[in-house]
């Protein structure tokens, strides 16, 4: 039997690796060249602790919408879900006590099934759709708070720190990811919806159900929003902004598509959102350290989205599920 030389090995898995996934590859730059910028700054433990909360925020909100966007949908309501979840916990509290926190989950998955309905029985296009959802939950968020950004206490066991620079919304979050990946890699639903994402009416041909599992596909996002807008909601200490910011819509969505999940849908996922998120953290943060202007980071984060828009688009032409 032929062993296999090590030395040509280790090669051809990193050259596979970029082929597969070429935001590594972007990834590595970045690190080498601030970790080169910064060599006191970057590689510390405090800002690897602060990269990894930066991540979980992307991943929390990213993750379910993710999973719509493999369909070829997309769903902007996250943000929405998280503010008026929020708010609706401080509501609840005086009535419900420490079991109020549990109406972010169930606003999630309301949400998420209520606009998979509209969307596939009335057409109406996801963006709009959804980016109304958000817009309307936000209103409610500032009618309900009074404009004014409520605190709840009690949930602090939740983000409580167990392992030092580890934030305990990130080993919370590890789960969550697990579910999502084998969800859309191990399972009927996913293949299903990785279907519908290339070939929507072929797979209707192909006797798939496909508004039973557009429907799905929202449900399943709304619910893992709802999941991780729970753990966002303490992560931010238990509190939620009553004003929209517009960073916290369009991050999430450029982790998506920098991770190679194209909009069109029909590949990427859960899995490829991962190293967008985590790339695109490593980007704003060194940034954040050359005390580069706000609004040219914004810029940035503009650009970056509508390249990666382009590229994915580009690459989804003839490209495997990965």
């Amino acid at each position: 039997m032929k062993v296999p030389n090590k030395e040509k090995l280790i090669p051809s898995i990193i050259i596979q690796t970029i082929k597969i996934y070429p935001v590594t590859l972007f990834l590595f730059v970045l690190v080498v060249l601030f970790a080169s910028l910064y060599p006191e700054k970057f590689l510390t433990p405090l800002n690897l602790s602060t990269i990894l909360r930066q991540f979980v925020t992307l991943m929390l909100f990213a993750l379910g919408p993710s999973i719509v966007v493999v369909t070829g949908s997309l769903d902007l309501s996250y943000v929405g879900i998280w503010m008026l979840g929020g708010i609706l916990v401080w509501v609840l509290m005086p009535t419900l006590g420490m079991f109020s926190i549990l109406v972010i989950p169930l606003l999630g998955l309301a949400t998420g099934f209520i606009v998979g309905v509209i969307q596939t029985k009335a057409k109406i296009p996801s963006f709009i759709l959804t980016l109304s959802v958000l817009v309307i939950y936000c209103g409610l968020t500032g009618m309900i708070s009074g404009g004014i950004s409520r605190s709840v206490r009690g949930y602090e066991f939740i983000t409580v720190r167990l392992i030092p620079y580890i934030p305990t919304a990130f080993l919370w979050t590890i789960p969550i990811i697990i579910a999502a990946v084998f969800i859309m890699k191990y399972t009927k639903i996913g293949i299903y919806l990785y279907a519908i994402g290339s070939n929507e009416e072929g797979a209707r041909l192909a006797g798939i159900n496909v508004d039973k599992f557009k429907i799905l596909a929202f449900t399943i996002s709304g619910l893992f929003t709802g999941i991780g807008s729970m753990i966002y909601f303490q992560h931010q200490g238990g509190s939620v902004p009553v004003v929209l910011n517009l960073n916290t819509m369009v991050w999430p969505l450029v982790a998506i598509v920098l991770g190679g999940t194209p909009l069109t849908g029909g590949s990427g996922g859960p899995h490829r959102t991962i190293l967008g998120a985590l790339t695109f953290t490593v980007l704003c943060r060194g940034l954040t350290l050359s005390f580069l202007d706000p609004t040219m980071i914004q810029l940035i984060t503009g650009l970056l989205l509508i390249a990666s828009i382009i590229a994915s688009s580009r690459g989804s032409k003839g490209v495997t599920i990965l």
